[in-house]
């Protein structure tokens, strides 16, 4: 069995941050993947066109240079993938590819991790696989007709891969909103549900919207500093980062031809 002081589950962002302090503080650890390859849910489960919705200014790991040359500006899928290659390599840390947790149980001083790769064991894991990784389908999809195509933003990759006709877009914070200005702007008239996320400007005053949140501390709250614990798990404002500048979009009516589901 293969002992570790640390185990990290998840090569994404949150698991190559914690194993760059790990390694920087000298800390026996290792990294299991259960892809080929790092950051797979960036990789290969976001469509063509997809951009981050944070400026590059809020998306760089530590030590890792800024993203990109303009601050301001918006990571494409391909880049994004491409920073956390070129960060794995500079500070060489420890991933195991193709390692497939299966289950974490209590061990003698410390945890047995069972995975598709052997079993392991560690005095401390961290889970870093993130909070959106099952697709969610709402239960009405069920009485649509067949005749109406749907599918989930996670099999979504183009405004070319659906049917003609309008389109209903259903879920309307960062994937769907982003997914629904593509297709209004490649021709579509689109309907989107907008449920009750808020709304805000890409920018004002000359700054991103999420330049604002920083210097007002909006970042810095903790849990018992929001008025509402429910609030860590609230919806984020309509918002998109594949246009540096606003962009008007009207969403016009038309009876759906395809159903596009967004991320949960």
């Amino acid at each position: 069995m293969k002992k570790f002081e640390t185990i990290i589950i998840g090569a994404g962002q949150a698991g190559l941050s914690v194993s760059y302090h790990l390694k920087a503080e000298g800390r026996e650890h290792i990294v299991l993947e259960q892809a080929a390859d790092v950051a797979n849910a960036w990789r290969n489960h976001r469509w063509d066109s997809f951009t981050l919705n944070t400026p590059n200014w809020q998306s760089q790991l530590k030590d890792g240079g800024l993203p990109g040359k303009d601050p301001d500006a918006f990571l494409s899928r391909d880049q994004l993938v491409n920073y956390f290659e070129n960060y794995v390599r500079m500070h060489q840390l420890p991933i195991w590819y193709g390692a497939r947790v299966r289950t974490v149980k209590n061990g003698r001083d410390g945890y047995i991790v069972t995975t598709t790769a052997g079993t392991f064991h560690a005095k401390n894991v961290v889970v870093a696989t993130g909070l959106y990784q099952k697709p969610r389908i709402p239960r009405f999809t069920g009485a649509l007709s067949p005749e109406i195509r749907r599918l989930h933003s996670d099999s979504y990759r183009n405004p070319g891969s659906l049917a003609s006709g309008a389109v209903l877009v259903v879920g309307s914070a960062q994937s769907g909103a982003q997914i629904a200005e593509e297709l209004y702007q490649s021709g579509r008239k689109v309907y989107l549900s907008v449920s009750r996320s808020g709304r805000v400007p890409r920018r004002y005053r000359g700054k991103d919207i999420n330049r604002w949140s920083n210097l007002l501390g909006l970042y810095d709250r903790t849990v018992d500093q929001l008025s509402s614990p429910r609030e860590k798990f609230g919806g984020k404002p309509h918002i998109s980062g594949a246009q540096k500048e606003d962009t008007p979009s009207t969403f016009t009516s038309s009876p759906p031809m395809a159903l596009l589901c967004s991320a949960a």
